[in-house]
């Protein structure tokens, strides 16, 4: 699709989608500012709105939102389940670890900000706590104990007294 079809195009999409009992529908619009405005609305069975997204987007970021949104998406999802819903490795992906994707434990915060504050690295709290790198990261995050995007402390290096 090129500019002009892009700013002249009444609806760029209109899709709707049926996943078990609810309805999606998609919708795209073309804006003025040659961005594309999204709106994805969900209903029940009765056609109740169950959920409502919108928003505008510039084409050329098009690849990176499916990136974010999909990674957002499925922290939350985690983030929903109960604690004690693990996610076992699948057949098709043993290099997954055991507990990517699953809800984070009260137990297993204290005990990562423990770790954390005692100098662990990022790769040794990911090992122990059967997580990636990226979902340790994000619970400190999460809890404060890292600022987002920060960079990870340096090991702690103890001065030894020269007499």
């Amino acid at each position: 699709m090129n500019d002009t079809t892009l700013q002249t195009a009444p609806i760029i999409l209109d899709r709707r989608l049926l996943l078990g009992e609810t309805e999606y529908q998609v919708t795209v619009f073309p804006t003025d500012d040659r961005r594309l405005d999204l709106c994805i609305v969900s209903s029940d069975g009765d056609g109740r709105v169950v959920s409502e997204i919108s928003g505008g987007i510039t084409p050329s970021d098009l690849g990176g939102l499916t990136d974010v949104l999909g990674s957002t998406l499925a922290g939350l999802i985690a983030m929903t389940r109960p604690p004690s819903a693990r996610v076992p490795p699948t057949p098709d992906r043993p290099d997954r670890p055991p507990n990517q994707g699953a809800r984070w434990a009260s137990e297993d915060d204290a005990r990562l900000l423990d770790r954390f504050q005692a100098g662990a690295t990022l790769a040794g709290l990911a090992a122990d706590f059967g997580r990636t790198t990226g979902g340790v990261r994000a619970r400190l995050e999460h809890l404060g104990a890292l600022p987002p995007s920060g960079r990870w402390p340096q090991p702690r290096t103890v001065a030894s007294d020269e007499s």
